[in-house]
């Protein structure tokens, strides 16, 4: 069992608080003479599997916080939610389970999509794309632009913005100088509103998504979106098989982060869908 949590996990507990840190991940290594040379493999996580078994158990989330505000590296924080781990995840199989699969019309012609045919296996920033190019998530999304979508934005850099690890708790924390990932960004019409849809895009078999990983890069780019346009939440689940693509889609609501500095749980699914897409 990983026990690099448990000095941490040991002073959050005698605390009586709900947050331990933000502090450096390196200090705090070496500091309680542990090993744990990979500071992404401890604090870096994606899905539920990534999060280490002790702190699975005691039911607490740890997230990165940029850069350490003192000592050196990497920062990270423990937050004990209310309800568990939980509160941090989306979890496939409660979002998706017993959602009928809905076959998707042919929205743009296949001479279009041949790029996507000659490869046996595409990667996730290609099935994005796909889902893109061919309708598919103009459909799942119900935007006022039926078929292909244009190309999307990316982008990877380094932001600092405050946020409440859970909604629960009463002081912000500061994200300091580090980096965050965008999938994928695109503005498009829905009932003639303007819509900045955010989307995290994992590919392979159901499994978990960290809710912070939509969550920060809706806080990194939010003071530069205006008012009038609205900002949605998506997480897409593509998994591919003998000529087929099937897109997961599940919309999301968060607290709009311009007017109202959100919780990491404050992120929720309103709908999804699960579209299958004949590729050959």
């Amino acid at each position: 069992m990983d026990s690099v949590f448990e000095p941490a996990l040991g002073e959050l507990a005698a605390s009586e608080k709900r947050v331990f840190g933000p502090m450096s991940f390196r200090d705090y290594v070496s500091t309680h003479d542990l090993e744990a040379t990979r500071t992404a493999r401890h604090i870096s996580v994606n899905s539920l599997d990534d999060l280490t078994p002790d702190l699975r158990d005691a039911g607490v989330m740890v997230l990165r916080t940029g850069s350490a505000p003192e000592g050196t590296g990497t920062a990270f924080l423990l937050v004990d939610g209310p309800n568990g781990v939980s509160d941090f995840f989306l979890q496939d199989d409660e979002i998706f389970e017993g959602q009928a699969t809905e076959t998707v019309p042919r929205f743009v012609e296949q001479e279009q999509l041949l790029s996507f045919t000659v490869l046996p296996t595409l990667s996730e920033t290609s099935l994005v794309n796909l889902g893109l190019a061919s309708g598919v998530l103009s459909h799942a999304l119900e935007l006022d632009t039926t078929g292909a979508l244009a190309p999307p934005a990316t982008g990877r850099s380094t932001f600092t913005f405050d946020f409440y690890p859970h909604s629960g708790l009463e002081s912000p924390v500061t994200h300091r100088s580090g980096q965050v990932e965008i999938d994928t960004l695109f503005a498009e019409r829905r009932d003639g509103e303007r819509i900045l849809f955010v989307i995290e895009a994992k590919t392979g078999q159901r499994a978990s998504l960290a809710k912070h990983k939509l969550v920060y890069p809706i806080l990194a780019i939010a003071d530069g979106i205006p008012s009038e346009i609205s900002i949605v939440p998506v997480y897409l689940r593509c998994r591919q098989s003998a000529g087929t693509i099937t897109f997961d889609v599940a919309e999301c609501s968060i607290p709009d982060p311009r007017s109202h500095l959100p919780g990491v749980n404050d992120l929720e699914v309103t709908r999804s869908t699960v579209l299958e897409f004949d590729i050959s």
